[in-house]
């Protein structure tokens, strides 16, 4: 049989007061004609989700379009494309949602999605109450946040936005968020493989890999931590080599006692001894593993740049790559300590 959303309908009467569209000012004028599902489909900014819920769909033990499509009620928490986008770019050997097709990246994707629907009720956000828990159709829970706007937290540090409230449809309401919501099943799954197993599993990090390696830093970077790394990318390499002149062409030129200690300290340089996620970010200077060593974050736009010991600066390509010990950046620079 096919797995089917759990109703939650007697917990949620006792949670929740249903409003209905023409009572709640925030309520978007949407054809009530229209189930989740169809109005999923006619909305652009929501097509991330509903090529995510077919590819689900197409594991056997998923019925997700079909179950959305029903009398409910539900209320879905949607992310939008970008949302999307942004988890992609945190997921190791995840570059767009087709990598999900395997049985293992379908039964994910699936836990995913469910952990974004309530079952059982439609819940305007006229409803929802400061800190007020909710039980998601995967089982854990999300958090309730109604400080400066409505924040949904997940089992991650960063909440999701409601961007968009109260989108009515025949079978219950939709909420557009700007953030996928992680439950802990996920963020165990993801959490399984240490840093250097991250490293190891990126193609574009593999002169951080034989750097690790020649400077005998994988059992330390393999070890309990918490560590954040930043990991600069094979052209932040092939830069810092060019910048060093003819005598370097290679990792293989670091080939002496002193050249070795050099590189393992120019690692250590990229390396925080305690987990630091894009969201904590803000203008301070950290020390690094390697002793005595300081990195700056500094302020460029709306965003934020590393900044070593010369002055000069790396931007953040990917942010919180999450491993079983920590997290890693992957930057374009190499850092360059004293």
């Amino acid at each position: 049989m096919k797995t089917k959303l759990k109703y939650f309908g007697v917990l949620f009467s006792l949670l929740f007061v249903i409003t209905a569209c023409d009572n709640d000012d925030d309520a978007t004028d949407m054809s009530s004609s229209q189930n989740i599902v169809e109005i999923a489909q006619d909305t652009p900014e929501l097509s991330n989700l509903v090529s995510a819920l077919l590819l689900a769909d197409s594991e056997t033990d998923s019925n997700l379009v079909e179950t959305l499509s029903e009398d409910g009620p539900f209320t879905v928490f949607a992310p939008t494309n970008q949302a999307f986008v942004d988890l992609l770019n945190q997921l190791d050997g995840f570059n767009s949602l087709s990598d999900f097709d395997t049985d293992e990246g379908k039964a994910m994707l699936t836990t995913i999605l469910q952990y974004h629907v309530v079952a059982g009720a439609a819940v305007n956000s006229s409803a929802l109450s400061d800190n007020q828990e909710i039980t998601t159709a995967q089982g854990e829970m999300i958090t309730v946040s109604l400080t400066d706007g409505v924040y949904i937290a997940d089992a991650t540090t960063e909440e999701a936005m409601v961007t968009q409230a109260n989108i009515e449809a025949s079978n219950g309401v939709i909420h557009i968020i700007d953030k996928i919501l992680l439950p802990q099943e996920i963020i165990d799954m993801l959490n399984s493989q240490t840093l250097v197993d991250l490293v190891v599993g990126t193609d574009d990090l593999s002169i951080l890999e034989a750097a690790l390696i020649k400077a005998d830093l994988v059992d330390t970077l393999n070890s309990e931590g918490p560590f954040t790394v930043f990991a600069p990318t094979n052209d932040a390499f092939a830069n810092l080599l060019n910048a060093l002149g003819d005598d370097y062409n290679s990792l293989d030129d670091f080939d002496t006692e002193e050249e070795i200690a050099l590189l393992k300290n120019i690692l250590l340089y990229h390396v925080i001894t305690t987990e630091v996620y894009a969201a904590d970010l803000s203008e301070t200077s950290v020390e690094t593993a390697y002793v005595g060593n300081s990195i700056n974050i500094v302020t460029s736009g709306d965003t934020f740049v590393i900044q070593d010991a010369t002055g000069e600066t790396a931007n953040i390509l990917s942010a919180d790559i999450l491993g079983s010990n920590g997290v890693a950046h992957v930057i374009d620079r190499v850092l360059l300590p004293n």
